[in-house]
């Protein structure tokens, strides 16, 4: 088993990004819903259903990775919200659509295209998900102290930094790529 501390900040890091990024579809949700008929996956008449479902989904990921005795059913929740998200673009991405965006929302408020940066950025959020997998239904390892509470602050603010700073890198690479092409 892993260190409890690695898991419940990635818990807490997960549940907070899945519950921004729902927050953000929400309050755009003309936009987000424009971003699933923009992938052109489903017939129209399911775009609505499955944007709602979508961000119920995000939500309810959230909620669970934070509950222990939900954890597993989060973790799974959260993978399968990763999946769809990465399926989608992928997709897209192989047919040569690069020019829509991605719908991702979040502490982002830019746009993204899609990119296999965003699959990337998607995975990592993956393997953020099963560091907490050993945790999920089992008894601590070890006892928590005091320190583990500043490791855990620490531990979350710096994946979270890490997270937006991917998100910039992404948003500045795009840009320069479509100044390029013009």
């Amino acid at each position: 088993m892993g260190d409890p501390v690695i898991a419940y900040a990635a818990l807490a890091v997960l549940a907070a990004l899945f519950w921004l990024g729902a927050l953000h579809k929400l309050r755009n949700f003309a936009g987000f819903e424009a971003a699933v008929a923009g992938y052109r996956l489903m017939p129209a008449v399911l775009q609505r259903p499955f944007a709602l479902a979508f961000i119920a989904a995000e939500v309810l990921a959230g909620g669970l990775l934070l509950l222990p005795a939900a954890r597993t059913a989060g973790i799974l929740t959260a993978l399968a919200v990763l999946a769809a998200a990465s399926l989608g673009v992928a997709v897209n991405l192989l047919r040569g659509r690069t020019d829509i965006d991605c719908g991702c929302g979040g502490l982002s408020q830019a746009p993204t295209s899609l990119s296999w940066w965003v699959v990337l950025r998607n995975g990592l959020l993956a393997v953020l998900a099963l560091l907490a997998w050993p945790q999920a239904g089992g008894p601590s390892p070890r006892d928590l102290v005091w320190l583990d509470g500043i490791t855990f602050f620490g531990m979350s603010l710096a994946l979270i930094g890490l997270y937006l700073a991917f998100n910039q890198l992404l948003a500045s690479h795009l840009e320069m790529r479509k100044r390029s092409q013009s």
